[in-house]
């Protein structure tokens, strides 16, 4: 999903969007050789500036804890197989950052790795001439045991910040995200994930990038038992985007100016890592958030079909989800000058049904399911427009499609609502 305040025109152009052992040594032992453990239990490895985080990656093994001291480091780390504990000294204080780049300033060219591989192999948005744009500050592919990162910054790589694809047990706490293209945090194909306590802002670079396509993401993850928790999303397409997967919840999270705060969505079939799998996206519960003016303007989909903002929080094509205690307000569309209106819902809290384009699904795959049995309790969804709350029906000359079953709403307190009922229970 891509977000412009430029002509419909631009769409034209390419879419997008040194290693010290720490060892605490009992009084009986002796110096121990350089790179080893006591008792071959795990290392702890410090960075320090003008140091290679890459190369103390490359020398750790798994369970290893790679420390990051404060300062900058110009970088973009690909972790192959490895199960890892990266720790920096704070958002702020550790950053790893990629060159500038925009109008003007090309990307800066890159030696193929598996993880940049990786990505071009699944992303078809980005070129596909090149892997400059498929480079994120930490890349965790494949890893053997679980993985975590905390207390760092990343900036301006131009596809993520920081990614787990495939990790079974992926933990991002307390790290920062500045002007990334694909997402700030991404955790793909992937199980046992949290994302607490981080903070991820979008950059609106103009064409053909314009802004990330969300700040926090999960895709293509069954049994992702998942917790997306105090979190804050600013200036991204999405704020938090579930896609393809299964199990968890999304709890205290600010999302405000986005095109969409939180989207929910069960899409045809996975991406991460093919598309060989399908995911019955749902089975989430979205409580005690708060999805403030999302109201910036975005041209999504790979075509550049849809046309979004002004969304607080939206379920398309999801069952068995409960949306509990949320804050919803001030969700508008805007739509900038020279622009075409929307045609995605917009409105506080949308449930959408949509039918996949034509072509789109690949031979003998069925498409995604009604959004069906969701609930929507005590929710304070005010001040949005067109609507506080707007529920999926057919519309001739659109994809969109019935609501399936199992639909409630109760307790909530909102005014504008279709059908006109809903804002009454």
């Amino acid at each position: 999903m891509r977000s412009t305040s430029t002509t419909r025109a631009d769409r034209s152009s390419w879419q997008t969007r040194g290693r010290t052992i720490v060892l605490a040594a009992a009084l009986t032992l002796g110096a121990l050789p350089a790179g080893t453990a006591a008792a071959g239990g795990p290392s702890t490895l410090v960075v320090h500036p003008g140091e290679s985080i890459q190369a103390a990656v490359d020398r750790a093994s798994s369970g290893d804890t790679i420390k990051i001291a404060a300062g900058t480091y110009q970088e973009a780390v690909c972790v192959e197989g490895k199960g890892l504990k990266i720790v920096g000294a704070g958002p702020n204080a550790t950053v790893i950052t990629w060159p500038e780049w925009g109008q003007g300033a090309p990307l800066p060219e890159v030696e193929p790795n598996a993880c940049w591989e990786a990505h071009e192999r699944t992303d078809a948005e980005g070129d596909p001439s090149t892997l400059a744009d498929d480079v994120s500050g930490i890349f965790f592919l494949n890893p053997d045991s679980p993985v975590s990162v905390a207390k760092l910054g990343t900036r301006n790589h131009p596809a993520s910040g920081v990614v787990g694809w495939q990790a079974h047990g992926f933990e991002v706490k307390a790290t920062s995200g500045v002007g990334h293209e694909r997402y700030g945090v991404l955790a793909a194909a992937s199980t046992d994930i949290t994302i607490i306590g981080n903070v991820e802002k979008g950059v609106d670079r103009g064409a053909p990038w314009y802004s990330g396509t969300a700040g926090i993401g999960i895709g293509d993850s069954d049994g992702a038992n998942a917790r997306v928790t105090a979190n804050y999303v600013e200036g991204f397409n999405l704020g938090i985007f579930v896609r393809e997967s299964r199990g968890g919840r999304i709890t205290a999270n600010k999302v405000t100016g986005n095109c969409v705060g939180v989207l929910f969505f069960d899409d045809a079939v996975t991406e991460v890592p093919d598309n060989t799998r399908q995911v019955q996206g749902g089975d989430f519960t979205i409580q005690a958030n708060a999805s403030i003016a999302n109201n910036r303007y975005c041209i999504a989909g790979r075509g550049g079909e849809q046309l979004v903002s002004g969304v607080g929080m939206s379920i398309t094509n999801a069952d068995s989800v409960r949306v509990i205690a949320n804050l919803i307000k001030g969700n508008r569309p805007i739509i900038p000058p020279g622009q075409e209106p929307t045609n995605y819902p917009a409105g506080g809290l949308t449930l959408v049904s949509f039918a996949p384009p034509p072509g789109t699904l690949p031979p003998g795959v069925a498409g995604p399911g009604l959004v069906e049995n969701i609930e929507v309790k005590a929710n304070l969804i005010l001040d949005n427009e067109p609507f506080d709350v707007w529920v999926t029906r057919p519309i001739p000359g659109t994809l969109l499609q019935e609501a399936g079953p199992g639909i409630t709403f109760r307790n909530n307190k909102c005014r504008v609502s279709d059908p006109a009922s809903i804002c009454a229970r």
